[in-house]
């Protein structure tokens, strides 16, 4: 594996060529990008949701550590904690998928500018470019963009990994911190999967209906006129339906605790 740093944190700004950013910015900014590998890494085991924990032999082998600082505005050198090539080889793995995620938000592409036939006016979703990390890891794009125009002075923060990673530079900027507020009401699909509960209430005006999956547990479905109408006319109180669509998920929220889906097909629990 190549010696080099894995990757190169550069602050920039005018106050930064005579002083340095100051701890907490710093401090703060490190934490969310060593986050980034968490969740990918998590995201690659399937094991993304609430709650998720590292153990400790999987947190030491995926931290970064930073071996040298540089006084250019402030620039610092990350390379892994583990020495180990296999281990330094799945971290560039993660740090290309991680920061390929994050590179979304700094081309201000992360939704696809294209909509899906099937999206209706019942529930209001845009489909995340790329993947579903790219939503995972929004708090944390708003903990390291939060830093430009803050008490350091930093007008730009650039990653700029090592060829072995395999992804060009990512500048943050202030246009940057604009899109990603911008953002912060925004839900996605995630993917494809299957819900089971019973209606408690319908809204036809909106083709809604309102669905307890367990105790506690409520999740407002999307269906289309056909599937709406199904479940109006066809189906008992509180009988159990099997609804299989796409969980609706806010941006920074959990993927797995959403409050909204939006079905493509709906049946009867019995026989299937």
């Amino acid at each position: 594996m190549n010696k080099e740093p894995m990757l190169w944190l550069k602050f920039s700004g005018e106050l930064l060529d005579v002083r340095s950013i100051p701890i907490y910015e710093l401090g703060d900014t490190l934490v969310a990008l060593q986050r980034i590998i968490h969740k990918t890494f998590l995201h690659d085991q399937a094991r993304l949701k609430k709650h998720a924990q590292l153990t400790q032999e999987e947190r030491k082998r995926l931290s970064l550590q930073i071996s040298e600082r540089k006084k250019s505005s402030d620039l610092y050198a990350l390379v892994p904690f583990v020495t180990d090539t296999a281990v330094q080889q799945n971290i560039a793995m993660l740090l290309k998928y991680g920061l390929g995620a994050l590179a979304k938000y700094a081309l201000k592409n992360v939704f696809s500018s294209s909509k899906e036939p099937f999206q209706r006016a019942s529930v209001k979703t845009e489909n995340v470019e790329g993947s579903l990390l790219v939503g995972a890891i929004y708090a944390e794009t708003v903990q390291i963009t939060n830093h430009i125009n803050n008490i350091g002075g930093v007008e730009k923060i650039e990653l700029i990994p090592d060829r072995n990673v395999g992804i060009a530079p990512i500048k943050l900027t202030l246009e940057t911190q604009g899109y990603v507020r911008e953002i912060v009401n925004e839900s996605y699909k995630g993917p494809k999967t299957e819900i089971t509960g019973y209606v408690t209430r319908l809204h036809p005006n909106r083709l809604l209906a309102d669905i307890k999956l367990e105790p506690g547990r409520y999740v407002k479905v999307g269906l289309d006129e056909e599937s709406f109408r199904f479940v109006r006319y066809e189906t008992e109180q509180e009988e159990q339906l099997k609804f299989r669509g796409h969980p609706i998920i806010r941006l920074g929220k959990d993927v797995t605790s959403y409050e909204e889906f939006e079905a493509e097909t709906v049946k009867r629990k019995k026989g299937t």
